[in-house]
């Protein structure tokens, strides 16, 4: 019977426990059963027009999308198109779960927000806005039926409104309709770990991006950076999140083989749900 290095590896710390294995085999330890859908941010395929995003999706067998390639961003998204942009993700067999909306400034761009949302046919959007128009969009959504999701981000030269987990909260706040979009890639960036993060803000948290970074800003396959991300991955799991887990690459212009790699990643390290 062929061992692999981590079979080998259980089996020796059981065998110094003096535990004994049976002669045919021995239990292995199972990856946890998980709920959340894994899906694509496809801002990682920004470079590519829809049908070859639908095309990329589905030689990654990866149905379940956030639409978040800049051109649909307010404020230069146009939104006369969304109908006709969600018509054709659906008819290309993708689930559309949420969009990201970009960062909002003014009053204006939150009732675009709500139009968008109604037109690309999402009760969830991602996105960040001023802090003074956090109030208009909680309101806004509650009159919607639309949840918006603060997304911290990192950046190098400058301090952005939503970093840390503590940032998050405070614009969560006494909001009912605003809750977390936690990127780990931006959490690993500002040197805190994701599972940190996600436990701090456990509640609050309905869409993750799921990145790896080996350098502030740099993405690399899932498990190769240092975000610890097959922790992070497993409590997810064992918190049984429902929601959208999008995996985002975000170098190079058509990143097929990392993203294949990362969804490797993730299905080696649970048991998802068909």
């Amino acid at each position: 019977m062929a061992f692999n290095r981590r079979q080998f590896l259980w089996a020796a710390s059981a065998g110094a426990a003096g535990l004994a294995l049976p002669s045919a085999g021995f239990a292995q330890p199972t990856r946890p059963r998980a709920k959340f859908k894994l899906g694509l941010g496809t801002y990682t395929f920004r470079a590519l027009d829809l049908d070859h995003l639908i095309a990329r999706c589905k030689e990654m067998n990866l149905h379940f999308i956030e639409l978040s390639h800049p051109q649909y961003m307010l404020p230069q998204a146009k939104l006369d198109e969304f109908r006709s942009v969600s018509a054709q993700l659906k008819s290309g067999g993708l689930d559309l779960m949420s969009w990201f909306c970009g960062h909002l400034t003014e009053s204006s761009e939150v009732e675009a927000m709500v139009e968008g949302a109604r037109s690309v046919g999402v009760k969830t959007v991602s996105g960040s806005a001023e802090r003074s128009l956090l109030e208009e969009i909680n309101t806004a959504c509650a009159k919607a039926g639309l949840g918006f999701g603060i997304h911290n981000h990192y950046f190098r030269d400058r301090k952005f409104l939503y970093e840390s987990p503590e940032d998050v909260l405070s614009a969560i706040k006494g909001h009912s309709h605003i809750f977390s979009t936690l990127d780990t890639g931006h959490m690993i960036a500002l040197g805190i770990d994701p599972t940190d993060a996600y436990r701090k803000m456990k509640g609050h948290v309905r869409i993750i991006h799921i990145k790896d970074e080996d350098v502030p800003g740099h993405s690399v396959v899932l498990g190769k950076g240092k975000g610890n991300i097959a922790r992070f991955i497993q409590s997810v799991a064992h918190d049984s999140f429902p929601g959208l887990v999008a995996i985002e690459f975000e170098e190079g212009n058509d990143p097929k083989e990392e993203v294949s790699e990362c969804a490797q990643y993730v299905h080696g390290q649970v048991r998802l749900e068909s």
